[in-house]
């Protein structure tokens, strides 16, 4: 047998006991970190172009904001009167608005111009003066020509909020104007207000939070290009890409796509906004988005290189080498991931209340929505359990706020529970999954019910009864479970002291019944839910059990029973009115097929106009408030509990009434309104402050001080010597 020298030994030892092993580690290692850190660069980058299109959110909901409350000014009225020629236009109270809008929605730094045309003149006015329209249209020649735009038309006729983009101008620049009619959501405007931003204050938003070497694009609600940066390091072929990459539609949303355009390779990320609709669209080549993969590479190299000199040291710091490209980036970003993570639960009670509604086209559909809010129902059975919130004033927001954490800590393994306000239904609905149907011997949804009024007790100190929907194995019927226990809270809240009831238990057959009850509270429950295709399901349901009857006569009078419970649930509708249905055609059947085919058609009707009908009363309500508030904000004793009372709905409801239909907070809008009340008499009186204080609501003078230092950066007799001085 051949003897070896103790060299070799030694090198056989590092060959077989350390480098091979090694080799093989790192090969792992290497393609196992730079996947880990291609994930961790797409979620940065897709977090800073989140980013970037909230800062857009931001500023399209200041200047909705500034052209509603324009819109509810003396300005607003003064040019109908102007239109109608009953007055001349005051310029200088013009200027003096445009100024004052063009400060509330941006800074000095990102002033954008102002611009204002009175529909029918033939002059513009700017944050600069009144100008003829050609000499507006010839300033504008530097952005682009505004004629191959039809810019004029878009100012003169549109009756909704537009946006335009005018680029390739004398000087190479470009501007993206914002138009709104006022008054603002108006169906006969008779003005047009702008804001128009120049590339460079879009491009510094851009470049402030996603500083790649990318073509960005920002999109309107129509996927017109508003904005374009395109990078120097794009050639004629790739800028051409871009653009039209830009223009897909239906793409992925939130990810990092590799999509290739004439043999390049570009990595795509989209976001849009679920408030304003508007997109951005960032095409980068691969090498830039992934810039730290060659840095990665050339470390892990140079360890390979070094390996036989030290093989476990070297190992050790090309480990601690690896994490810290990764430490440091998410050191860096880590006030964004903070953001995202605030607006998570945004996303999350979005994907809920669509799994609640069933507005799911599909499952495909719903399980990449889950996935993508990061909701978990992978076990086997799924219910919905309703908690109704009492509609007392000492049940406050912070009790439903109590509600939903003990939700969220969830009742043991093998469960996964999310908890939704649904304020406009009154009650709490809480999905539930569940890995079996019985738990202990018991119904599951008995035990885990049991298990929540347990927890809302001893952590909440409330005491609420549970209406629970029954067990479905498909998640795509989780709707028809909400359904069944909104049937509960609806209709039969008399259940005695029960604290837990199963839909089942309302079962049973009426004498001279062929259909089950529980089926036609679901279908008058979706009546009143607007629901048209549950509405039909069940109708179908009910249908179905007649068939087998055999006796006409039968069949005939629990037809007319349907169509009993049909017109009995609309006159329950308050202040609905069905109108254009001829019944007597409806009732005038002669077999099963038609009545049908006539029920189906009177429920899909009913669904329609009544959802109609809802949509008219949120319109009208919210036109009620504005008005309201416009007309008594001068008032001391004015506040939300006051408007609440006077349109018969509660302070919370209106709270979030007010939030979701304006973009901003009850106060923040009668402050607003009050100081540029104190702003116009300020400028156009000689009022002293403590009776322009009284005038525009406020009791206390130096509470009012410190609020309009904090508004406008000076106290109001700086601001009236300001203003008044002359220029």
């Amino acid at each position: 047998m051949k003897k070896y020298g103790w060299k070799e030994k030694i090198l056989f030892s590092y060959i077989f006991a350390c480098v091979l092993p090694l080799l093989v580690l790192g090969i792992f290692f290497y393609y196992g970190n730079r996947a880990r850190i291609r994930q961790e660069l797409e979620r940065s980058n897709n977090t800073c172009l989140e980013q970037v299109l909230q800062m857009l959110d931001y500023e399209v909901e200041k200047m909705g904001s500034a052209a509603n409350h324009f819109s509810g000014t003396q300005m607003a009225g003064q040019l109908e009167d102007v239109r109608s020629r009953k007055t001349d236009i005051d310029e200088g109270m013009v200027l003096s608005q445009l100024s004052t809008y063009a400060g509330i929605v941006a800074d000095e730094e990102r002033m954008p111009q102002m611009l204002l045309y009175l529909r029918g003149d033939s002059y513009v006015y700017t944050a600069d003066g009144r100008l003829e329209y050609q000499e507006f249209e010839k300033e504008m020649l530097r952005y682009g020509n505004l004629n191959q735009i039809s810019f004029f038309t878009t100012i003169i006729s549109d009756t909704k909020e537009r946006t335009l983009y005018v680029e390739n101008g004398e000087t190479g620049g470009s501007i993206t104007w914002f138009l709104y009619p006022i008054p603002y959501m108006n169906h006969i405007p008779v003005a047009t207000l702008g804001f128009g931003y120049e590339t460079k204050i879009l491009g510094e938003m851009v470049e402030n939070y996603y500083p790649l070497e990318s073509a960005v694009y920002f999109l309107d609600r129509q996927r017109r290009v508003v904005y374009a940066r395109i990078p120097d390091s794009f050639e004629r072929q790739d800028i051409r890409a871009a653009k039209e990459i830009a223009g897909y539609r239906g793409k992925a949303i939130g990810y990092a796509n590799t999509e290739k355009i004439d043999g390049r390779s570009y990595v795509v990320m989209r976001e849009i906004s679920a408030n304003s609709g508007f997109a951005v669209v960032s095409v980068t080549k691969p090498k830039e988005f992934y810039q730290s993969d060659d840095a990665f590479a050339k470390w892990f190299f140079l360890g390979v290189l070094a390996l036989a000199a030290g093989c476990i040291l070297l190992a050790a710091a090309l480990s601690k080498r690896s994490y810290e490209p990764i430490q440091e980036l998410m050191d860096k970003n880590e006030e964004l991931n903070a953001l995202v993570n605030r607006q998570r639960p945004m996303v999350v009670a979005s994907c809920l209340k669509g799994l609640l509604k069933g507005r799911f086209r599909d499952r495909q559909d719903m399980e990449a929505t889950l996935k993508s809010a990061a909701i978990r129902l992978d076990y086997r059975y799924h219910f919905v359990i309703l908690l109704p919130v009492p509609v007392e004033e000492d049940f406050d927001s912070q009790k439903s706020v109590g509600i939903l954490s003990v939700l969220g800590e969830g009742l043991g393994p093998h469960v996964h529970m999310y908890g939704l306000d649904m304020f406009k239904d009154d009650g709490i609905a809480v999905i539930v999954n569940y890995q079996e149907a019985e738990r202990e011997g018991k119904d599951v949804r008995t035990a885990v019910a049991g298990g929540l009024l347990k927890k809302l007790k001893t952590e909440c100190g409330i005491e609420l009864p549970l209406y629970i929907g029954r067990l479905y194995e498909d998640p795509m019927n989780i709707s028809r479970s909400f359904i069944e226990a909104a049937v509960l809270a609806g209709d039969y809240r008399m259940l005695g002291n029960q604290k837990i009831v199963l839909f089942e238990e309302i079962g049973g057959e009426e004498q001279g019944m062929q259909y089950p009850v529980l089926e036609q509270a679901v279908y008058i429950q979706c009546l009143k839910q607007a629901n048209e295709e549950a509405a039909l399901t069940a109708l179908h349901n009910m249908v179905q059990e007649i068939e087998p009857l055999k006796s006409f006569v039968i069949t005939q009078c629990l037809c007319f029973d349907i169509i009993n419970v049909t017109i009995k649930t609309v006159d329950q509708m308050k202040g609905f009115e069905l109108a254009g249905v001829d019944l007597k055609k409806v009732c005038s059947f002669t077999n099963l097929t038609e009545f049908r085919e006539r029920a189906g058609t009177l429920v899909s009707e009913i669904c329609r106009q009544y959802a109609r009908f809802k949509d008219n009363q949120n319109s009208v309500l919210k036109t009620g408030v504005l008005n309201y508030v416009n007309q008594h904000f001068g008032e001391s004793s004015m506040g939300l509990e006051v408007v609440a009372e006077q349109f018969g709905v509660s302070a919370n409801f209106m709270s979030r009434f007010f939030k979701q239909e304006t973009g901003c907070s009850f106060l923040q809008y009668v402050t607003m309104i009050r100081m540029d009340c104190a702003k116009e008499l300020l400028i156009n009186s000689d009022m002293q402050i403590k009776d322009i204080v009284a005038q525009i609501g406020y009791i206390d003078v130096a509470n009012f001080v410190r609020k309009f230092k904090s508004y406008e950066g000076v106290t109001p007799g700086q601001y009236r010597e300001k203003m008044r001085r002359p220029v």
